[in-house]
């Protein structure tokens, strides 16, 4: 996808020159994004426990982390994220029975995941890696947009965790839990409200700046500046997500069921994946929303063609939607606005 301009992203109309600036001088940004990591790190160790235990409606409290052959429960300075797998060659120390290894991995995953997040938001004078999301933000004297900005950090933290837990549990059980999927969307309204800056759209709009001083026609950022305009944009983007797929399923559930395809009891398409698009609406908005649900079609392509061509097309049954969902609202919240300005450009 071609490079899209920086002139060309910018704030209800107003260019950004230079990106969005926030208030951290570069040192002190490099050690919050250590910090970043290894909180990941930390989430990922408890992310698994929500693996293993959600589906099987178990508490993720309590008991505390045990090993699942002896039973005796795991030492603290034996349960570092990532380093104690290696340090005790991915056994128990107790009783030596061996560790998955996807638990140093999931650990490691999360924490990558952090701190991608966290690189959305640039130090000052500098632009995100990787042409990363574009979050035009102008930086007042006073540094409070910056500050606030820096708000959504978390809230990013708490959408990948459960695109983590959506893909993994997905994997293994073929459901995704309502706790990610119902609990998800709400969390998504209510903290679009609270934080209504996480919610963006790219629109079409006249742009006045030094490369386009007859203000031309480009793509524009648009943030939500109110809870209202957030709880909207949110609200909007869950629906567009799950409303077409729900007619989906009901239009396949009635042509399969007609056809003898399918049983009385049976559906086209299940729940849970529609639940799933809906809270990812509710993160990333209507476009995000239609972008997960064309953008995980075309990630399944892309895994199903080279399983095709090698003869495993066994192993397509066993990879469900959800992680291609995740994969694709991940993609969205990384390169959201560049891939909609690249297309707003393309038709305008």
């Amino acid at each position: 996808m071609p490079d899209i301009p920086n002139s060309l992203l910018s704030v209800r109309g107003a260019a950004v020159p230079g990106g969005a600036s926030l208030a951290l001088a570069p040192s002190a940004w490099l050690l919050f994004a250590v910090f970043a990591a290894l909180a990941g790190a930390c989430v990922g160790s408890f992310l698994n426990v929500c693996i293993y235990r959600i589906p099987l409606d178990q508490s993720v409290v309590r008991p505390g982390s045990h090993c699942m052959t002896c039973g005796k429960p795991i030492r603290w300075y034996h349960n570092i994220p990532v380093l104690s797998y290696f340090m005790l060659r991915g056994r128990c120390a107790s009783c030596g029975a061996p560790f998955s290894f996807r638990y140093a991995a999931v650990e490691l995953l999360v924490a990558l995941l952090f701190l991608a997040v966290f690189c959305l938001f640039p130090p000052a004078g500098a632009a995100p890696p990787l042409g990363m999301r574009w979050l035009a933000v102008p930086v007042a004297e006073d540094g409070t947009a910056a500050l606030r900005a820096l708000w959504q950090v978390p809230v990013w933290w708490l959408f990948v965790s459960g695109l983590v837990v959506a893909t993994f549990v997905d994997l293994d059980h073929l459901i995704i839990p309502d706790s990610v999927t119902i609990g998800g969307a709400a969390a998504g309204l209510v903290l679009s409200a609270l934080v209504p800056e996480m919610q963006a759209s790219t629109v079409l709009g006249t742009v006045l700046d030094a490369e386009n001083p007859e203000g031309a026609l480009a793509p524009v950022l648009v943030l939500a500046r109110s809870w209202r305009e957030g709880l909207f944009m949110s609200a909007l983007g869950a629906a567009a997500g799950s409303v077409p797929l729900y007619l989906v399923r009901a239009a396949g559930t009635w042509w399969f069921r007609r056809r003898g395809r399918i049983g009385r009891d049976d559906y086209a398409m299940g729940l849970g994946d529609i639940k799933f698009i809906a809270a990812l609406g509710a993160f990333l908005g209507w476009q995000g929303a239609v972008f997960c649900i064309g953008g995980g079609a075309f990630l399944g392509v892309l895994v199903a063609v080279p399983l095709m061509a090698l003869g495993r097309r066994s192993l397509l049954d066993r990879i469900p939607f959800g992680p291609y969902l995740a994969g694709a609202g991940l993609l969205w919240l990384l390169w959201g606005p560049r891939f909609a300005a690249f297309y707003a450009a393309a038709f305008a």
